[in-house]
């Protein structure tokens, strides 16, 4: 008997090294990103239809010239010789596309940049951040200066990074544990000393969140704007939309700003210790049938004429609406997720499901279909609406998932155009880009997508890519494909649970989120 128990334990303590020598195998083991194509010094384009989004008109038969990344002439016909010419055969070549709510992490560069840039998304405002410490989940500032950098000097398959932003600004409880909590903004004097902590780091925009309180933002958006930065992000529960616009706030992301604001009885709901405990299949339902549509138009005009732009990423209550959608959930593009991250999705749209309740599920459709009916209205009114996906958030596909935003904006009421607009040239002149993004024309950056089918007729059309050029750059057809299955093959690959998990249980920030 003892024999073979000292038996049985040498197989189990060998099984156990095996098992710690595959896991830090796969945790070490590297993971190539796509590298770039030759960019030649100059290059001419052909016969392509220039979609222009300042005006809505095609202009047929094209020629754009590229020289050292950047676009040098659009026109009839350029004056130059012996350089490389690309047929575009007809296509319709719009500006690089925008993605302006996006998240980013280590594994970017292998994971989500390929899939950005093969459906046209060449630029992301990216909207999460960290706090300056090392973090081997998250992607800090540093590395997405460095990526934005790599892109412009053809170095990587990516999109441009124009600006970086905080970590979120939630009260404190997202600090990680080794940093002053105060920093979260639990206080107006902690609030103004993020300020200060953020800009020290070269910060471009601090990103406000629900559970910071009052005082607390009202100090961050004044601080920030004394220090050339600016707020965007979540309104917080504690402040109203029209407070929010008068303080600063740029930017209002998601698409229950206008639910939550134009509800009558929301100022009683503010105070409350836990709003969500509260956000009932019940109050769902209040807050649709009691809508005060003159106090939307009120709050959509001070939003029109301030300039604060609004990013409704419907996809996100679209997760709510259709969590137990067999289609949904089978999605074939799941494909380029890595299986710890379809877990992760799968749980959270079982997670809404139970938080629906009996019933439930029915007023989370109503939601999402009055959040596009909100979205419409507000473009009416003027309101700068601005495409963006959440990306990777639960069913938020990288790059893919920003024509589905577009189509949810054409349904929401935008024409193709003006969908076309909110992920094109607004991103731009939100950003400080005029001229330089977003437009197909001399002196911009020549991110350029050729697409099939004139998307001006069916917003559908971003579908059907024939070529993305990146900072001069050219991927074709072939090219494109083969960086979606390049993500395939590392979203599949045998290394990847051990890799997320590593990370994530390493992660400072990661380790607060599974904390709360």
């Amino acid at each position: 008997m003892r024999k073979f128990t000292l038996g049985a334990l040498k197989i189990l303590g060998a099984a156990t090294l095996m098992l710690i020598v595959w896991f830090a195998t796969a945790v070490l083991w590297p993971v190539d990103a796509p590298v770039p194509n030759v960019r030649a010094a100059q290059m001419l384009i052909t016969n392509v239809n220039v979609v222009d989004v300042e005006t809505g008109n095609v202009i047929n038969d094209q020629q754009i010239l590229i020289k050292d990344g950047d676009i040098v002439f659009v026109g009839d016909r350029a004056a130059v010789s012996d350089i490389p010419t690309f047929d575009g055969r007809g296509r319709y070549a719009v500006p690089g596309l925008f993605d302006m709510h996006a998240h980013s992490i280590k594994m970017s560069p292998m994971l989500t940049h390929p899939l950005f840039i093969a459906s046209g998304v060449t630029a992301i405002r990216d909207i999460n951040g960290c706090m300056g410490i090392d973090d081997p989940w998250v992607a800090c500032a540093d590395e997405k200066r460095a990526w934005n950098a790599a892109v412009k000097n053809a170095e990587i398959v990516g999109p441009r990074y124009d600006q970086v932003t905080s970590l979120a600004i939630n009260g404190g409880s997202e600090i990680p544990d080794d940093l002053d909590p105060s920093l979260g903004g639990a206080t107006p004097e902690g609030a103004v000393a993020r300020v200060a902590y953020d800009k020290a780091r070269g910060i471009d925009y601090l990103k406000s969140y629900t559970q910071l309180p009052r005082d607390s933002y009202f100090a961050l958006t004044k601080a920030a704007h004394e220090n050339d930065m600016y707020v965007a992000g979540h309104l917080p529960i504690a402040v109203s939309g029209f407070e929010a616009v008068e303080a600063g706030q740029r930017s209002f992301e998601h698409a229950l700003l206008f639910v939550f604001e134009c509800y009558p009885d929301m100022s009683d709901l503010r105070g409350l210790d836990d709003f969500f405990a509260h956000y009932t299949y019940e109050t769902r339902l209040k807050m649709i049938a009691e809508h005060d549509k003159e106090k939307c138009a009120d709050l959509m005009k001070v939003m029109a004429d301030a300039g604060t732009a609004y990013v409704p990423t419907h996809t996100t209550r679209k997760l709510d609406a259709f969590a137990l959608d067999p289609a949904y959930r089978n999605d074939p593009r799941l494909k380029y997720i890595p299986a710890p991250l379809r877990m992760l999705w799968l749980n959270d749209a079982d997670n809404m499901a139970r938080k629906a309740g009996n019933g439930g599920q029915e007023s989370y459709m109503a939601i999402y279909r009055f959040g596009l009916e909100q979205t419409g209205i507000a473009h009416r009114a003027g309101v700068t609406v601005l495409a963006g996906t959440d990306a990777p958030d639960s069913f938020a596909f990288p790059g893919l998932g920003l024509a589905d935003e577009l189509e949810h904006l054409v349904e929401a009421g935008l024409s193709p155009f003006d969908a076309l607009q909110s992920a094109t040239i607004k991103p731009a002149a939100f950003l400080g880009l005029h001229g330089r993004a977003g437009v197909i024309k001399s002196g911009a950056r020549a991110d350029i997508v050729l697409l099939d089918a004139n998307p001006l007729e069916d917003i559908k059309a971003v579908r059907s890519i024939d070529t993305v050029i990146l900072a001069g750059h050219v991927y074709d057809r072939e090219d494109l494909d083969g960086l979606l299955n390049g993500v395939e093959q590392v979203a599949s690959a045998w290394y990847m649970w051990p890799k997320f998990i590593w990370q994530a249980l390493n992660s400072p920030i990661m380790r607060k989120q599974f904390a709360d």
